[in-house]
């Protein structure tokens, strides 16, 4: 919708986020109001966690937004690299959640929410806040400012209803997007697969809701009944709120008890269900033409939706792809565990053992640098008669492909030698290299986590 630029406010010392509308898009008078309610609605959500909106004006026939300039990242961005520990994502959805809830209590839904609309502050104390109100809308609003069939959000996150233009959209929505923004936090991968507008409407609709860990097994299991509840296609058995949602993740990080029910995660609705958006799917004749307008890049898409069973065949394919793209991560991942574990467990009465285990895990250059430096090692470790015991290791898969892995590693070292008996209890992380070597991962490289 249109462009962001870094400036300086004109009345007071500080940087602002100048958003200026597209000329292109300056004679759209749909376009022009729903760029005026954008400032309109953040101005009015005044919150801690919502970008704020410092003034609206027009210059020369072309609107602008003054916003409170956010020297960071966002969670979109971040995602390139992998997914976030899950201690991070669900600070990340506890903070969004309450900006959401709040909106949600002055009678606004986002509708767009999604990792690229939630910023990352550097400082001291990240910051987490939520951007982008471009599409949202009031809940009282009888007369919306989308086209009909217009669907305004991003397909990847959207609620089934979103895709019936006739349904009437609540905050249990923005449940559903948080969930799913908050899946793709703890696993690096959107929820369904897709490479197109309609494999994502009819994956959305029809296919299972995933379980987290089956994509990282690393993950507490209490995440798997968090997502499935968040995701209902049903919203009747979605959290009550965004604060239940993140209440509920961090019950499962700590791995506490949790007092709801687990919704079974089942996708396709009976033929008997009167969900006009899900009906839709299921009719191979039908075709449905929507316009989706992408939060902030403001481009119209027409698609096509048509044969069902033809998108089931795309949508199982882009499946067994996907699998096999995590599988590969997984093998990466659970090696680096592996090779954590042998490298944090060793005793000074059996170092040769410890070299060898440690000389069968890894490659060049990692193992010719730990040859070269354990002559040295050994001696240390000998005399000072040093065991270490390592655990609660998690992996997190970072980048890579098939031949080639980062893993952010995590772990819990206690090491005891003859002068201090009682364990030194430490926590250490690094990204380790693995490369695919004759069918094995091994250990190339080891680096200090910045």
């Amino acid at each position: 919708m249109g462009e962001v630029y870094l400036a300086r406010d004109r009345d007071l010392p500080r940087p602002v986020a100048l958003k200026l509308l597209s000329r292109a898009l300056t004679n759209d008078a749909e376009v022009r109001e729903r760029f005026r309610r954008e400032a309109d609605t953040a101005a009015r959500l005044s919150h801690p966690d919502i970008v704020a909106v410092h003034a609206r004006g027009e210059q020369d026939g072309q609107l602008w937004i003054a916003m409170e300039y956010v020297d960071g990242t966002d969670v979109g961005a971040v995602l390139g690299e992998g997914p976030l520990p899950p201690a991070h994502a669900v600070r990340v959805v506890t903070m969004t959640a309450r900006a959401l809830d709040h909106a949600h209590r002055a009678g606004v839904l986002h509708r767009d929410v999604k990792p690229a609309n939630i910023l990352l502050a550097r400082g001291a104390q990240e910051r987490v806040l939520l951007a982008d109100f471009g599409i949202a809308k009031a809940l009282d609003e009888s007369v919306g400012l989308t086209r009909t069939g217009e669907v305004l959000a991003s397909l990847r996150y959207a609620a089934p209803e979103q895709f019936d233009t006739d349904a009437v959209v609540d905050h249990r929505t923005d449940v559903y997007a948080l969930g799913a923004t908050l899946f793709h936090m703890l696993t690096g991968t959107a929820p369904y697969p897709g490479t197109n507008s309609a494999q994502l409407i009819h994956a959305n609709l029809n296919l299972p809701i995933p379980a987290p860990t089956s994509r990282n097994p690393a993950l507490p299991p209490g995440f798997d009944a968090v997502i499935a509840r968040a995701m209902a296609k049903d919203r009747a058995n979605r959290f009550g709120s965004c604060g239940e949602l993140a209440a509920a993740a961090n019950e499962a990080l700590s791995g506490a008890p949790m007092p709801y029910p687990a919704f079974a995660p089942t996708a396709a609705p009976s033929p008997g269900s009167n969900t006009k958006g899900r009906q839709i799917a299921l009719i191979s004749a039908a075709v449905v033409v929507l316009v989706l307008v992408l939060g902030g890049a403001g481009a119209a898409v027409a698609i096509a939706m048509r044969n069902s069973a033809a998108a089931d065949q795309q949508a199982q394919k882009q499946e067994t792809e996907r699998q096999q793209v995590e599988d590969t991560r997984e093998a990466a991942r659970q090696a680096a565990c592996d090779f954590t574990r042998v490298m944090t467990n060793y005793d000074y009465r059996d170092l040769d053992g410890y070299l060898r285990s440690v000389d069968a895990g890894s490659t060049a250059p990692f193992r010719t640098e730990f040859d070269s430096a354990f002559p040295g090692l050994r001696d240390v470790m000998s005399a000072s008669r040093t065991i270490s015991t390592g655990s609660a290791i998690q992996c997190f898969h970072k980048s890579g492909n098939a031949d080639r892995a980062e893993v952010t590693v995590i772990a819990n070292q206690a090491i005891t030698n003859g002068t201090t008996p009682t364990p030194r209890n430490q926590q250490i992380s690094f990204v380790m290299t693995m490369v695919h070597l004759d069918g094995r991962w091994l250990c190339s490289e080891m680096n200090q986590s910045k």
